[in-house]
Order: structure tokens, then C-alpha cells, then sequence
């Protein structure tokens, strides 16, 4: 190994896929590998590549950038993974992967590993040689793995099956979190849960957007000189369980049933997943197809930007631990949160907790009183709206990034 070249070996759960023979990465990943290259002399890169008959798993609303433009200067190596998430193609892959991992880890400074788990999670597979040649390895977690939501109904033999998985999934992430020299977890509620577990657990943070993408002073007041009698609410992210669509849709029912006449309330989810279609149902159910919106997917970053800055509120109900970056991008949008509590997002506006306002996870009908309150008090959301922007000027891409990597180059000898 070359202690001198100031090199990463990186592995990401993020998949390559390729199009017209490019391999391409989502458009946020994209942005990833050039900030880890603003910080690292040398990197390779280890994620997996997405077979074409799989490509319905992943989220339509993705969009894809070639990672070409990325190689020209050669410091960025890619190495495609297998995709081992059905475990015949897991156990037939394993060796192939270790032998990767074993030339890569004596070839790099550092090594980073993200992809935790169970099946084609390769990062555990890395993380163990890494343990085993005596070398320091960094782990990085942006939710609490073995936390997931309850998986549908299924038959005696896929529920044992659900239990041994998750029960896996479990052990293996917690023996590499163990083993790590550094944990990196992304917001306090994924740190609470591992800190614990890792010998030295840092708390940090995950955002694309960059400082010249924070909503301009000028830009704020013309939003805040508009109808008081107006509330625009929304939430950009994915239809899944995990995020309670359903549970939103009863918040901002339960305002609007509550509004005064000349009280207007206009609710837009941008995102797709698999609870799309039962979001637009129960819709339809409750009559509510005028105020409240569900257009599906939006894959251009400058609109979902646009989106988030025209809103009064930002509403989320996120049933699980996680650390999305959507309540990141409200803040430098300047538009004040509202939603379920938890450790992530109290610590996002620990200095300015009035840009904020919580209550107990599943309560749908406290989150609708709040939203009435709020349509009835517009000085009191112009100041949310002002100290949510002041909470959003912590962020960057370029800081986060600059921080997971000062943290690496210090705790990995």
C-alpha cells in the first residue's frame, strides 16, 4: 500500500446502470463522486450495477447522469458489483466479490463502506477483510438499517423468511458498525442508534444542493407578501410506507375540515413509489381532488427546488429512523417544517427551533391542529419561514462533504 497517495476505497449502495453501454449513476450520486474527489487525490468507487430486467425495482423518478465526464482526469476508478439481493445470486457472487475486495484494500489509503446488510450487501463482505488485514475502515449509515417498516402479508414460509432477514440484516450491520474505527451517521437519529455500537461515532449531515441554492433574502419576502388566507403545503420524496403518505393526507384533510371560509389550502406531494396509486385513491375518497395533489414524479432538480421554495409549509410524517436530506432542502428553501417528531430533525434546528414545529409520531390529528393554527397565524409563518432560512445557511454539499472527509483523513490511521 502507498500511505503517501491520499486514496479511498469507496463502496455504495447506490447503483451503476447502464445505458446505451455508459454506465450511468442517479444525478444526486453524481454530484457525491465530485465532492469526494474534491477531497480525495485517488478514488474507487465499488457499487452495483443494475440488471436490465430489474430496472422496474428502482424508483422511476430517478434521473440519470453518465459518469464519463468523471474519468477523463484518471482519478476515479469504477468497479461494478454484482447485484446479489436474491440469495442464489448472493451465495453464487460471494467469492467473486472477496476476491475484488482483496486486491482493492491493500491498493487505497482509506476505505469507506456503506452498503450494509445481508444480501448483496457487499459492503460487509469488505468490511470483514478489512478486519481481518488489520486495517481501519469507516462505515457510513444514513438510517437505522434494521428498522425497516413491516412488510406486507405474506405465507407462514415468506414471513420466517422476513424474520431471518431482517434478523441478518441486524447482526451482520451491527458487527461491522463494531469493527469500524469510524462510524459516520448521517443526522442524530441514525447517530443515537449506533453510537453505542462504534468506537468513535461522528454525527454528520447528506445535501446536494449547494450555498448559491439557498433562497435569497429577496426571493423570501415576495413569497411572504402573498394572501394571508392562503397555506401551501407539500412533501417531495418517495410514496413509501416508511413515510406515511396516508397519514399526510388525514393531517391536511383534517385542516381543511377545520378552515374557516376564505381559509385556503393547497397540498401538493411530489414523488413516486408504491403507494402512489392508494394516495390518489383515498383522495378521490375524501373528495378532496381540489386542494389536495399527487402528480407523481419530477426528475428536474431545478423544479423540485422551485417547488419547495413556493411552499408555506413543509410536511412530513416519517414513521421510520432515517435521515431524509428533503427536510435539509425545506430549510435552505426557507420553508418551515411540521411533522412527526424525532432526534433528525430537532437537531436540524437546534439553533432556531421556532423554524420548527413537532408532534408524536402517528398523530395525524395533532399535526392537522397545528396546520390550522398556522392558517390562522401568518406573522407567526413569515417568522418560521425567516428562521427556517437562517437554520438552512449551515448547508451546503460542499461542507458535508469536506467534513465526512476531514473526519476520515483524522480517524483512519
Amino acid at each position: 500500500m502507498n500511505t503517501a497517495i491520499n486514496s479511498l476505497l469507496l463502496e455504495l449502495p447506490v447503483p451503476f446502470k447502464r445505458i446505451g453501454g455508459v454506465l450511468h449513476v442517479e444525478a444526486q450520486a453524481h454530484n457525491g463522486i465530485s465532492r469526494w474527489l474534491d477531497n480525495f487525490d485517488r478514488i474507487t468507487l465499488c457499487a452495483p450495477l443494475l440488471p436490465d430486467d430489474e430496472h422496474d425495482l428502482i424508483d422511476g423518478s430517478l434521473s440519470w447522469l453518465p459518469v464519463t465526464d468523471l474519468l477523463s482526469d484518471g482519478r476515479l476508478n469504477l468497479q461494478t458489483l454484482p447485484w446479489g439481493y436474491h440469495p442464489l445470486d448472493h451465495f453464487k457472487q460471494r467469492r467473486h466479490v472477496r476476491q475484488l475486495f482483496q486486491r482493492l484494500i491493500p491498493q487505497h489509503r482509506y476505505l469507506c463502506f456503506a452498503n450494509l446488510g445481508w444480501l448483496g450487501s457487499w459492503g460487509n463482505i469488505a468490511a470483514d477483510l478489512a478486519q481481518s488485514a488489520g486495517r481501519a475502515y469507516a462505515i457510513w449509515l444514513d438510517w437505522v438499517l434494521h428498522e425497516m417498516p413491516a412488510s406486507k402479508p405474506g405465507g407462514t414460509a415468506k414471513q420466517a423468511f422476513g424474520r431471518i432477514k431482517l434478523g441478518m440484516l441486524k447482526r451482520n450491520s451491527l458487527r461491522a458498525v463494531r469493527n469500524a474505527s469510524l462510524g459516520l451517521f448521517h443526522g442524530r437519529s441514525v447517530h443515537q442508534a449506533y453510537a453505542p455500537h462504534c468506537v468513535q461515532a461522528e454525527l454528520v449531515h447528506n445535501i446536494h444542493l449547494k450555498r448559491t441554492d439557498i433562497i435569497s433574502p429577496t426571493q423570501l419576502q415576495q413569497r411572504l407578501t402573498r394572501a394571508d388566507g392562503l397555506l401551501r403545503i407539500g412533501y417531495a420524496g418517495r410514496l413509501h410506507p416508511m413515510k406515511g403518505p396516508l397519514q399526510w393526507i388525514a393531517a391536511v384533510d383534517g385542516a381543511i375540515r377545520a378552515a374557516v371560509p376564505g381559509q385556503i389550502i393547497e397540498a401538493t406531494w411530489i414523488g413516486d413509489g408504491p403507494l402512489l396509486e392508494q394516495a390518489r385513491q383515498r383522495v378521490i375518497e375524501l373528495g378532496r381532488q381540489e386542494q389536495i395533489h399527487f402528480p407523481g414524479a419530477e426528475t428536474e432538480r431545478s423544479r423540485v427546488l422551485e417547488f419547495l421554495r413556493g411552499l408555506d409549509i413543509f410536511l412530513f410524517c416519517h414513521l421510520t429512523p432515517e435521515s431524509p436530506r428533503c427536510l435539509i432542502e425545506a430549510l435552505m428553501s426557507g420553508t418551515p417544517l411540521l411533522g412527526y417528531a424525532s432526534p433528525y430533525a430537532s437537531d436540524l434546528v437546534a439553533d432556531c427551533p421556532s423554524a420548527a414545529q413537532f408532534v408524536d409520531i402517528g398523530d395525524s390529528a395533532a399535526l392537522a391542529h397545528l396546520l390550522g393554527r398556522l392558517l390562522a397565524r401568518p406573522n407567526q409563518r413569515r417568522q418560521m419561514a425567516m428562521d427556517a432560512r437562517t437554520c438552512g445557511q449551515h448547508f451546503s454539499d460542499e461542507a458535508v462533504f469536506q467534513h465526512r472527509s476531514q473526519l476520515i483523513k483524522e480517524y483512519l490511521p
